[in-house]
């Protein structure tokens, strides 16, 4: 039996891990059967551009495949990336719609973390894990890599324009926590698991939104 996920993703195809987008844009370079627990199962060799080489073993992996030389994390059913709809609107001319495009790009929390049909464990989870990004020249590269699915987001932004959305994009993330913490009112116990496995700077985030 060939498992289901060499039909799917295939050799010198172009992914992104799901959960870790600021790895960046990946090639599949090794496609193969293995052994896991007594079944035969795919191992998915991948080089990224910012982390390099990756192995996965299993049917059911956290990788997007991607189309056309963008995309925006999340995008798992081969949608055009929200960057390239930017290029197409700045061949068209119309600059202020450009504009207005990047900020959604930028400001954008992500999916994961606001889709009602997601538990609010899930959503506080996903939530928190973005407080890995921080304002520091690593950190803000590696956010400004998972907001718009680009390699080198320097080849499009200067370190200026990336602080200024990174900026608004805090407060915008800020006001979603808090927005969140308040649906799980009760549910202490709980936020403290979560926060015991988010980064750092979660804890003063959650402090911080609690006040609100």
């Amino acid at each position: 039996m060939i498992p289901l996920t060499t039909m799917t993703i295939s050799f010198g195809d172009k992914v992104i891990h799901s959960t870790f987008p600021e790895w960046g844009s990946g090639a599949v370079i090794k496609v193969e059967n293995t052994a896991l627990q007594g079944e035969i199962t795919a191992r998915i060799t991948v080089r990224f551009a910012n982390v390099g080489l990756k192995s996965f073993v299993g049917n059911d992996l956290p990788l997007d495949v991607l189309q056309g030389d963008h995309a925006m994390p999340g995008d798992r059913e081969l949608k055009r990336p929200a960057i390239a709809e930017v290029e197409d609107l700045e061949k068209s001319g119309l600059q202020q719609a450009v504009q207005q495009k990047l900020e959604d790009i930028m400001h954008a929390i992500p999916l994961a973390c606001r889709d009602p049909f997601n538990s609010a464990e899930h959503r506080l989870r996903r939530t928190l894990d973005l407080y890995k990004y921080d304002m520091g020249g690593k950190g803000l590269m590696m956010w400004a890599t998972a907001q718009t699915g680009m390699d080198d987001p320097l080849t499009r932004f200067n370190r200026t324009e990336l602080e200024v959305y990174y900026k608004q994009y805090s407060h915008d993330l800020q006001l979603h926590l808090a927005k969140l913490l308040s649906e799980m009112h009760g549910e202490n116990k709980l936020i403290k698991r979560l926060l015991s496995e988010a980064p750092q700077r979660a804890k003063r985030a959650v402090d911080k939104a609690r006040s609100f």
